[in-house]
């Protein structure tokens, strides 16, 4: 009938997870991002498909290349699942690691359905963009910029015939030639209010699946989900792809309605707030705890993804606690003045003193609070990683109760990716698996090797935990007690409790000589990374990896480095130990 619109359907995909063995738990999170382009193409009456790949199935492992594996739907089950009629599919990519199984997803989307478009989002495409439309035929726009809910609306529109291609923005496609075409670049909303951007549309999600898994970004008990309150961080770090992107707070009263919606639609009682600097604005995120508050939600909540120290006072973590936040996680990134100044250049409000008082402060008021480092960004020595495991052992002592370090790995767009240029010669993204990975190290400084920087992690961790022993020994039985009861008070209790049902499931399969199939709950692929491996990776001491007396070589380290150490010695001033 004429008049009447050819409306466009859009098939949106979380891909498959992608990890090795002996990787630390990447988590199992609903796909925020896909959940918002979803409900904001509904809200404009268009219709939607989600595949969730992840979410779906993810006891479910596939081989996939070089020693990874793909957590989820495989690739043909994905493919399977497109509905005939979308004209369009959208695939998320926010890690650049998992870009070859992307890559492969397309090839196979193509050979399938020639003549559907694909466009592909996320950080990762977003500054990747020319060598992805360079090489790859099968992809036809790149969403680049920092919103993408507007940009893919205007290409629905585009495809319907209701809108020419100049009014078009953050894209990027092939011109005449197929050279690579941006298309000018997307503003960010003004306001994330509900009115404006719809929530999520978790309705489209295997929630229950989420649930179930207790693999959330952070430590995860009972019914929960992650939110947003914020988008965009404006400072500066060199190794963040969001990097110094306008930052855009929702209303209190907006946050709060939405966790009441969850509670009321999928009983959820526990939020982990995804910000990337959710205290950035004192003032609101006060009002959001006083609006939890004045309407009596039970809830608890976390900041999985970060504080700014420098924007976080005592006071501030009080009314946080006093809302239902049982959890922070500060990062420092680095325990050297140097790395931070000169490489990550993280900002001139930040101090090592002033989050080590932050951690102290939510140590004695009750929180859990984790630190997270990196270590071998470019440019950095030998000496800066020392100085960065001195000051975990003083993060320790104060009663910070777990740490992450995690290995430097470069991502297209940022200022770091770029330094180390002259060492990506045959690079394959996949190598990026090493950020987590404690089976290897992998070195972006000419100054530390990939083995030293593993006996140098190996070394961190052992000292924080040791230290934490030492100083807080209660809290460290209080972490094993809680692996014993299955509570997850900290991301470390639900790993070691991980492990632990993996061995369990090892006996009972191999030792109880049962021929019949273990239950769906006990599958060894519902814990995916191998307890057995990873622990003998941890108590390795030798750079070749041989398994020798380790643990006692590596309690002789930590316990001669923590002796002969400044800790224990009178300072004059505390700033000259970091």
């Amino acid at each position: 009938m004429a008049g009447v619109r050819s409306t466009v359907k859009t098939t949106l995909i979380n891909p498959p997870q992608i990890f090795t063995k002996s990787q630390i738990g990447a988590g199992v999170t609903p796909p925020l991002g896909v959940a918002y382009l979803a409900a904001y193409l509904l809200a404009h009456d268009r219709p939607v498909q989600v595949i969730d790949a992840l979410g779906e199935d993810p006891r479910q492992l596939t081989p996939f290349r070089k020693n990874s594996y793909l957590r989820g739907l495989t690739l043909e089950q994905i493919v399977d699942k497109i509905d005939p009629d979308s004209r369009l599919v959208g695939i998320s990519n926010l890690f650049s690691f998992a870009y070859p199984a992307v890559e492969e997803l397309c090839e196979m989307i193509h050979r399938r359905y020639p003549h559907k478009g694909i466009i592909l989002g996320g950080p990762h495409p977003s500054a990747y963009y020319k060598e992805i439309l360079c090489q790859h035929p099968e992809v036809d726009y790149v969403a680049i910029g920092e919103e993408g809910e507007e940009t893919l609306l205007k290409l629905v529109m585009h495809l319907e015939g209701e809108a020419e291609l100049d009014i078009l923005s953050g894209i990027a496609l092939r011109g005449e030639a197929g050279e690579p075409l941006v298309l000018k670049s997307t503003k960010r909303f003004e306001k994330l209010e509900q009115d404006s951007m719809p929530y999520p549309a978790r309705h489209l999600l295997p929630m229950e699946n989420y649930i179930k898994a207790q693999e959330g970004h952070g430590p995860s008990t009972g019914r929960w989900t992650s939110i947003l309150s914020s988008r965009g961080c404006p400072y500066g770090c060199t190794f963040c792809s969001s990097r110094r992107t306008k930052w855009i707070g929702r209303t209190a009263r907006d946050v709060v309605d939405e966790m009441e919606h969850c509670q009321r639609t999928w009983g959820i009682e526990e939020f982990h707030f995804e910000d990337d600097n959710m205290t950035i604005n004192t003032e609101r995120l006060l009002s959001i705890c006083d609006e939890i508050i004045q309407r009596k939600l039970r809830v608890r909540w976390q900041t999985p993804n970060g504080i700014r120290a420098s924007r976080t006072t005592e006071a501030m973590l009080r009314r946080m606690k006093d809302s239902g936040c049982m959890h922070i996680t500060l990062a420092p990134e680095s325990g050297s003045p140097r790395v931070l100044k000169e490489i990550v250049q993280k900002g001139n409000d930040f101090s090592l003193e002033q989050l080590k008082a932050c951690g102290e402060q939510g140590h004695k008021i009750g929180l859990k609070v984790a630190a997270y480092f990196i270590l071998g960004m470019p440019g950095e020595t030998k000496e800066d990683i020392e100085m960065t495991i001195r000051y975990s052992r003083e993060l320790a002592t104060v009663g910070v109760d777990e740490v992450a370090f995690g290995l430097f790995i470069p991502l297209p767009g940022t200022p770091l990716w770029d330094a180390v240029a002259d060492m990506r010669t045959n690079f394959d993204f996949l190598d990026l698996l090493s950020i987590g990975d404690l089976s290897r190290a992998v070195s972006w400084s000419k100054h530390v090797s990939g083995d030293e920087l593993h006996t140098l992690r190996r070394k961190a961790y052992l000292t924080f935990h040791l230290t934490r022993l030492f100083y807080h020994p209660i809290a460290f039985l209080r972490t094993l007690l809680n692996v014993v009861r299955n509570v997850e008070e900290t991301k470390t209790e639900r790993t070691l409790r991980q492990y632990l049902q993996r061995f369990s499931i090892k006996r009972k399969k191999y030792s109880e000589g049962d021929p019949q199939p273990l239950p769906a709950d006990q599958d060894l692929n519902a814990y995916p990374y191998d307890g057995v491996a990873t622990i003998k990776v941890i108590l390795q001491n030798e750079a070749h990896y041989s398994y020798r007396h380790s643990l006692l070589k590596g309690i002789r380290l930590v316990k001669q480095d923590i002796l002969s150490s400044r800790l224990f010695r009178p300072t004059k001033n505390p700033d000259h130990e970091l």
